[in-house]
């Protein structure tokens, strides 16, 4: 496997904090067996992830107060290089209620601190100062108030520019900012797009049923931006399409235990074997894998060991003839 360094942005990061019952029940008294605190947000999750498989990672976003400073010394413990902005709010805090007895969990998402536009420029300038040809750059999750809906498609472009493949998971504005961006200028080859089926038929404003719908919806978004779309069906698995192949992989199975942060798991693993060099099939199987491991986890963190033998049954096909 080649050397590149991840750098994962996650703009608006959060202060997890897990705490698990029972069974849940809105409107009353709920008596909580376990609590976890640890750096979350989409990013903060793939970044995890992406160092549990020994990738270099450097992350960046924007970071303010305790429950920054917390989040820092966190990435100072998994060894991930701390680029992060520090601005004047206080980076959020996410209550996350996971119900043993079922794995479903309850998140509530604060907003996140306000932004300027100076702030976003410090960002884009540190990006552009470390980003090196070969390096790939994740950009996901939500964007904090002040930084402009456009944010992940400048982040992506500035890590075009310095070489890099670039990996964007969004949604709403976000994710249409993205693929309009890439409509006026096509990036082929190094530029993937990772929504889920819900997220992808919001910004398409028309309902994916099945993977037949999905597969027609991201062989015409490809053809208009040049990307390769990779889109999560959940317990369906996952569609690739980058122009040349079509590929379907499967979700292994697992005792679900905390099913949120799965998207985001894939997404690191999808990320590291693609800046790697391996080839699709290979890292939509390691991406799966990684998927499936975190539901299996209390926390939004993989085991290796798990990876490695649920990649052994994850099952990558190609399907359908390539629509030129």
């Amino acid at each position: 496997m080649s050397s590149f360094t991840l750098h994962v942005v996650c703009p608006n990061p959060a202060l997890d904090r897990l705490q698990v019952v029972e069974q849940f029940h809105p409107f009353e008294v709920n008596r909580v067996t376990t609590v976890r605190t640890l750096p979350g947000g989409k990013g903060m999750i793939v970044a995890r992830g992406a160092r549990r498989l020994g990738a270099t990672v450097a992350a960046y976003g924007f970071l303010g107060g305790a429950s920054g400073e917390v989040i820092r010394r966190g990435c100072a413990d998994l060894g991930i290089s701390d680029r992060h902005v520090e601005v004047t709010g206080e980076t959020r805090v996410t209550p996350v209620v996971i119900e043993r007895s079922t794995g479903r969990s309850t998140v509530l998402n604060e907003r996140g601190p306000e932004v300027t536009a100076l702030d976003t420029d410090r960002l884009l300038a540190v990006l552009a100062s470390e980003v090196e040809p070969g390096d790939v750059l994740v950009s996901t999750g939500s964007l904090p108030p002040g930084s402009g809906a456009d944010l992940h498609a400048r982040i992506a472009r500035t890590a075009l520019a310095r070489g890099a493949t670039v990996l964007v998971d969004a949604h709403g504005d976000a994710l249409a900012g993205v693929l309009d961006d890439l409509r006026a200028e096509p990036a082929a080859g190094r530029f993937v797009v990772k929504p889920n089926a819900e997220e992808l038929a919001g910004v398409l404003g028309r309902p994916l049923p099945d993977r037949v719908a999905t597969g027609d919806a991201i062989r015409e978004l490809h053809a208009d931006t040049g990307a390769t779309l990779v889109v999560t069906l959940g317990a369906d698995g996952a569609v690739f399409f980058d122009g040349a192949v079509e590929l379907l992989a499967d979700t292994p199975t697992v005792e679900t235990v905390n099913a949120t942060g799965s998207g985001d798991s894939f997404l690191a693993g999808l990320a590291v074997a693609l800046g790697g060099g391996e080839p699709p099939a290979t890292a939509l199987t390691l991406a799966a894998a990684m998927g499936a491991a975190n539901a299996a986890s209390l926390t939004p963190d993989i085991d290796p060991e798990l990876v490695a033998r649920l990649r052994q049954v994850v099952t990558v096909e190609q399907v359908g003839p390539v629509r030129r």
